[in-house]
């Protein structure tokens, strides 16, 4: 037996050995976000609690494993009956890979919140042991540890792992699609490890389009031409074609959105701090300048520097919503950054001090994580999922609640009653923007048994609420509140009322729920 033939087992067990022990951190990571989810609130909080868009992703995931459910039936006129009982349901076409994905996850676990939420804690946990992996062969063990213990422990990632969104999965993809271009940059061959985790976020959002830029990139800025260039070639252009026809599915439009992208690197500022900003802004020039030099750490870092203005320019064409969750796709590189950066500062002062470097940009990086451990992460509840219960626990026909609160709130009731009906015989009608006798006729056409109303009366009421308050008393002989459900931060409360339905209101109320829904503005 040759040589070659006898390293060939050693190598397949040394990389079983090290997939063993990513599994091992990997559920670790998990089993510590859980009991933080769990202490934060999260579980007992609505869907759209803390993030507005977070009902309607949750609701595209349900309505994907529901269609598994039925056998798969035409994905149309399923959706079209599903948005029905459900509005905040998208079309098919608007479906991304991430809906897919929880979608699965709902069918092969439950819709149940704690169940939904433990995917993001495991996207969570692949962050921070992607971070900490990836950062690795350019700093060593000591500063890779801190970076995802430090990485996990901060607000931003913490408030992450409550919510169901794009932000989470497109971070870990943009940070798997750095790390595959490093391996190629490493061994000079393939290209499957860059344009797997690319296309995947191409699929799960329009702003994955962004990192079509990271070849190029990293390319300039580590001054050499990238291997593989035929395959290389070859994987962006069909890339490019993939974003391509997301993008025109999508409907997406390029806008600039500067203020966004300034917000982004406030929050990003702020999360890290001071003197970890700083060391990022250094590892950014030290990764370029060994780069250049042909360094092998500046192999394992020029692909995660040159994600930092990839994310940057999708976020500078209106990718970002203008929420603090914008600035996770420039976390994890920023702060792997952040460590390389340090060390290669105490290099300047003392080298060959190793051992001694890796320790103290541990120390300094756990230090700096002290006060993110220190502050409260809650995820509050806001009232609609006891008003959707007790809605459901009624037996009145048919089951019409009509919804007067801001978007979030008619989201967070959608969900609520969505999640609880499985056999799907409700029926949620958000009230939008209307008149108190439009509000009354939108009663009367629905046949509405039951009205949830949100009043906060610290903040600006909405439009929607104002109206339904003017229905309450101009005739109040129709209404009879069957309960309060106040917010758990005390700034507010929702009011559930049963609704006398007039003669002419329809035994059915399908017909005039879907000619709401295609009448403009309805």
């Amino acid at each position: 037996m040759s040589v070659s033939e006898q390293a060939q087992p050693r190598r397949r067990s040394a990389t079983a050995l090290r997939g063993l022990v990513f599994l091992i951190l990997v559920l670790l990571a998990t089993a510590v976000i859980v009991s933080q989810q769990r202490g934060s609130g999260a579980y007992l909080a609505e869907f759209s609690a803390a993030d507005p868009d977070e009902a309607r992703h949750f609701v595209a995931g349900l309505m994907v494993a529901d269609h598994a459910r039925a056998g798969l039936p035409p994905p149309g006129p399923f959706a079209e009956q599903y948005r029905l009982h459900v509005p905040t349901a998208p079309e098919p076409a608007r479906l991304s890979l991430f809906h897919v994905v929880s979608g699965g996850w709902m069918l092969a676990l439950t819709p149940a919140t704690p169940a939904v939420l433990l995917l993001p804690a495991v996207l969570v946990a692949l962050l921070a042991v992607c971070a900490g992996w990836g950062t690795l062969p350019a700093t060593g063990p000591l500063p890779a540890v801190a970076v995802g213990a430090v990485l996990s422990a901060l607000p931003l990632l913490r408030e992450a792992a409550f919510v169901v969104g794009l932000e989470l999965p497109l971070a870990l993809l943009g940070l798997l699609a750095a790390l595959g271009l490093a391996r190629i940059l490493r061994r000079n061959r393939g290209v499957v490890a860059f344009a797997l985790p690319a296309g995947a976020a191409i699929l799960t959002a329009p702003a994955g389009a962004a990192l079509l830029l990271l070849p190029p990139l990293a390319a300039l800025m580590g001054g050499r031409a990238l291997p593989v260039r035929r395959p290389m070639l070859a994987a962006l252009a069909v890339l490019g074609a993939l974003a391509l026809a997301v993008n025109g599915m999508a409907g997406a439009r390029p806008e600039p959105n500067v203020p966004g992208l300034i917000a982004a690197g406030q929050t990003l500022r702020s999360s890290l701090g001071l003197l970890l900003a700083v060391c990022a802004g250094a590892g950014f020039l030290f990764a370029i300048w060994s780069g250049w030099r042909g360094e092998p750490e500046g192999r394992a870092m020029v692909p995660v520097a040159a994600l930092l203005p990839a994310a940057c320019c999708a976020l500078a064409l209106g990718a970002g919503r203008g929420e603090p969750l914008d600035a996770l796709v420039l976390l994890a590189p920023a702060l792997m950054l952040s460590a390389f950066g340090a060390l290669r500062l105490i290099g300047l002062i003392a080298s060959g001090w190793t051992l001694i470097g890796g320790l103290a940009v541990a120390f300094v990086f756990l230090l700096a994580a002290m006060p993110s451990l220190l502050e409260p992460v809650r995820k509050r509840a806001i009232g609609m999922d006891g008003a959707a219960e007790a809605f459901l626990a009624r037996d009145a026909a048919p089951p019409v609640a009509v919804v007067a609160a801001a978007p979030p709130g008619d989201a967070a009731f959608a969900a609520a009653v969505a999640q609880r009906d499985r056999a799907a015989r409700s029926f949620v009608v958000p009230a939008g923007t209307r008149d108190a006798a439009a509000f009354a006729a939108l009663l009367d056409q629905t046949g509405a048994t039951a009205l949830v109303v949100e009043t906060r009366p610290g903040a600006n009421p909405s439009p929607t609420s104002a109206s339904a308050l003017a229905a309450l008393a101009a005739t109040p002989e129709r209404f009879a509140l069957i309960g309060t459900f106040p917010r758990a931060d005390g700034q507010g409360e929702v009011g559930l009322y049963a609704v006398r339905p007039p003669p002419t209101a329809p035994q059915d109320p399908t017909e005039a729920i879907r000619a709401l829904a295609h009448r403009p503005g309805g």
